[in-house]
């Protein structure tokens, strides 16, 4: 997610510097210019100079689901790190990524806002960091705090849906969790919103909720077998047949969360842009170009 990030904000001429945390891969950054400072969300000290002369910050550390007690401290002790530095160092605008996943995967319909209600440590730890900084926005002014929550993203690079897809389309058999239409998100259709939401007049506090498109899991992934030029058998689980899916995106996919209409999207100018189609064209080209990106360690 944060290399489309990077992509998308300097392209718009919008990001002078981003962070990186140790080990990781630099080359999107680099390709662009991007200064790139060595930074931990848990380490109130690194945070200072990757903040320095900013007037806008883009938020979106956090573990992924399978991180376990990793999850709590990122978005509890980091966000809080997060808004110390953020106030010390001026910044005026802080835009956070979180995720409709808040709001429960009891729920299907998710409208204007939805009450967060977590279940499971990585639900309660994107909570818990929403009302973090919406505890934040109502004693200060600035920065000013917009959370952005996105449907299920899917787009190149996606370790956790879209890479364990391509290797069942081009293993010519994908069997999913379950079937049914839900919302997904490609990384620059967020990027976007949170550029969006960054540049608006939106009240310190605000929560816009955000997809790109909705699909049956099934669909999406005839959809990236046909970009790729492939035939590949889709089905559902059986009594003998698991998904190689990560459990947490299983349960995504079982849940089947989908955004309903957004009034909010005129307030700041959001309008998604990227169709399924689109999303599984950008796949597959970027398939092409790195092919090695899938394959099994």
């Amino acid at each position: 997610m944060g290399g489309h990030v990077v992509e998308f904000l300097f392209e718009q001429g919008e990001i002078s510097k981003g962070t990186f945390r140790g080990g990781s891969h630099l080359k999107i950054m680099d390709s662009r210019g991007v200064q790139g400072i060595e930074a931990d969300i848990l380490d109130h000290q690194s945070l200072h100079e990757a903040m320095e002369g900013a007037d806008i910050v883009y938020n979106l550390a956090s573990p992924t689901p399978d991180h376990g007690a990793e999850l709590m401290r990122a978005n509890t002790e980091g966000v809080l790190n997060l808004l110390d530095v953020a106030t010390e160092m001026g910044v005026k605008t802080l835009i956070h990524l979180s995720t409709l996943d808040v709001c429960g995967f009891e729920a299907k319909m998710i409208q204007d806002g939805a009450p967060p209600r977590p279940r499971g440590e990585y639900q309660e730890s994107k909570a818990e960091a929403e009302r973090l900084l919406l505890e934040f926005s109502r004693r200060s002014a600035l920065p000013r705090i917009i959370i952005v929550r996105s449907a299920r993203g899917v787009g190149s690079r996606d370790n956790t849906l879209t890479i364990p897809l391509l290797r069942m389309v081009k293993s010519g058999r994908v069997v999913l969790p379950s079937s049914g239409s839900m919302s997904f998100a490609h990384p620059l259709d967020i990027a976007r919103a949170m550029y969006c939401a960054a540049l608006s007049s939106a009240l310190t506090g605000s929560i816009f909720q955000m997809k790109s498109f909705d699909s049956t899991p099934e669909d999406l992934a005839r959809g990236l077998a046909a970009s790729l030029g492939l035939r590949a058998e889709v089905r559902t689980e059986g009594v003998f047949s698991k998904s190689r899916l990560p459990s947490y995106t299983a349960s995504q996919l079982r849940a089947r969360l989908t955004l309903g209409i957004q009034n909010g999207w005129a307030q700041i100018g959001f309008r998604p842009e990227i169709s399924m189609q689109a999303t599984c064209e950008e796949v597959a080209k970027w398939h092409r170009k790195e092919p090695w990106a899938i394959e099994e360690n």
